[in-house]
């Protein structure tokens, strides 16, 4: 196939009108995701708070980790006070915006200086909600995604997400250059309130509320012994929403090694995207530079990554992209490494923020449709819980460290470490394609 021809095939396959409502889902669960993480690291960078700190406000997330234990409740019940033609997903996700909106306003009133309860408090609410909103859009996602979608749906939705990430951080930036950090997140909590019209125009998902299957005389037996009424309701519930699903899940033959990919696969990005802002102010890179390069350049770098990950999940197999990925990925690091060399160079600035997220956009593509391939469409707001539970709580690992081994590293010895992080997923991916390749 010539260049003229894939061009072309890329198109046609970005314009099938059955994913393009994945663009908005996507936008609503990125724009809030860096409020609590990126954006909030440069406010408290500004605000001379150490790098170390500033790592171990990543515990703020901790609600968006844990959002497996309430996912069951968004699997099977519907909000009472929504109407049943409102839907019990879009239910879910408008109230989740409605929630995102009362916890970024109050950060917008906070201060890491004057008032840093408010801050955490309120930092940890927008965590909470974005993980309910999180898991209610998922279905969505997964709705769409069929066998011969899988890829470009998630291109899309990173896509979408990418956008959404772009809002928040450039416009944050610039407001907070401009006019401070309270004006920029006052303006983030009304852009949440307009997402949840996107999503009161989007068609509810068809996914039924989940019974319990086959296992379901097991889970009224694991109920039986209760006294009352409502402990039998509530263990029924629990063993029906939260139990059936990892049952189903555990039954694939490389569960394990699974769970451990969701784990480690972007263990090196995490560690490099929570750093990297901190590392560019180091290099004498103000604020408006960020801004301009890191946050609008380089969301387009991603959406294109994202773009072409999609795509060529639709050509190649699944495992083989995400371990090219992976390893280009792990390759970007000597952008990072020429740049602390040097030192305050824009030119060198653009390079590295391009090829480290056009390469992170392929890799988030890929994972997102590892993801789609994993979870089953009866349970897939509690599976895709857990999952995202293993791999946040690696992630939180790494961020919440992530300052004090550049601390003790040093900026060019941290860029050296990064790659080693990436060993154990080519591993585990290795055998996979084999696997992969055998099966074709």
């Amino acid at each position: 196939m010539n260049f003229t021809s894939i061009l072309g095939d890329f198109l046609k396959t970005y314009r099938n009108p059955k994913i393009g409502s994945t663009f908005f889902i996507g936008f609503s669960c990125g724009l809030p995701f860096l409020l609590t993480l990126t954006i909030l690291d440069l406010w408290l960078k500004e605000c001379g708070v150490s790098n170390t700190v500033i790592g171990l406000f990543t515990l703020l997330h901790w609600p968006f980790t844990l959002k497996f234990l309430w996912a069951p409740f968004i699997d099977k019940y519907t909000l009472p006070f929504f109407p049943k033609k409102f839907g019990r997903l879009r239910g879910w996700a408008v109230s989740s915006q409605l929630l995102l909106f009362i916890g970024v306003w109050g950060m917008s009133c906070s201060s890491p200086l004057s008032s840093p309860l408010r801050l955490i408090l309120c930092a940890s609410l927008v965590a909470f909600a974005d993980g309910c909103q999180d898991i209610s859009l998922y279905a969505y996602q997964l709705d769409r995604a069929k066998k011969d979608l899988l890829g470009p749906v998630a291109g899309v939705v990173i896509f979408g997400y990418k956008t959404g990430m772009f809002f928040a951080k450039s416009s944050a930036l610039y407001l907070a250059y401009y006019f401070g950090w309270n004006t920029a997140y006052l303006l983030m909590a009304v852009a949440i309130l307009i997402c949840a019209v996107f999503i009161c125009c989007i068609r509810e998902p068809d996914v039924s509320i989940s019974s319990g299957g086959q296992l379901a005389s097991v889970a009224e037996s694991y109920a039986s012994d209760s006294n009352s009424e409502f402990a039998r309701f509530f263990k029924k519930t629990i063993f029906e929403c939260l139990v059936c699903p990892f049952k189903i899940f555990m039954k694939r033959k490389n569960w394990k090694s699974l769970i451990a990919l969701v784990i480690f696969f972007k263990v090196g990005y995490i560690l490099t995207q929570k750093m990297a802002k901190p590392f560019y102010m180091d290099m004498g890179f103000s604020i408006l530079e960020i801004a301009n390069v890191v946050q609008v350049f380089g969301t387009l770098a991603a959406m294109i990554g994202g773009m072409i990950g999609g795509y060529l999940i639709k050509k190649f197999a699944l495992y083989r992209v995400m371990f090219y990925a992976a390893v280009a990925h792990a390759l970007s690091c000597i952008a990072y490494l020429l740049l602390s060399k040097a030192g305050h160079s824009v030119p060198m600035l653009y390079i590295t923020v391009f090829v480290e997220n056009v390469t992170e956009g392929t890799m988030g593509a890929s994972f997102i449709a590892f993801l789609y391939s994993l979870c089953n469409i009866k349970y897939c707001a509690t599976q895709y819980a857990l999952l995202w539970a293993f791999y946040d709580f690696g992630g939180m690992c790494c961020r919440i460290v992530s300052g004090a081994i550049a601390d003790i590293l040093g900026w060019t010895n941290f860029f050296l470490f990064v790659p080693l992080t990436f060993v154990p997923s080519l591993l585990i991916l290795r055998k996979m394609v084999k696997t992969e390749a055998k099966r074709v």
